[in-house]
């Protein structure tokens, strides 16, 4: 299993909250982070290298930058 971890956007705080979590690969980490980011804004990270951001465009489409 390889380490990632998520930022997520947090309204309130105004700074990200941060979830570590293991997974298989980077197509099965980004299917946990899509689960735990409740149509926030995420950034998903393996490591130190940043694989991606993802913004909830509409139901089960997401917009990658």
């Amino acid at each position: 299993m390889r380490s990632f971890h998520i930022l997520l956007e947090d309204e309130c705080l105004g700074e990200p909250s941060r979830i570590d979590f293991q997974a298989e690969s980077p197509d099965f980490a980004l299917q946990i982070a899509q689960g735990q980011a409740a149509g926030r804004s995420i950034e998903l990270w393996e490591g130190a290298m940043r694989l991606g951001t993802f913004c909830k465009s509409a139901p089960h489409l997401w917009r990658l930058s």
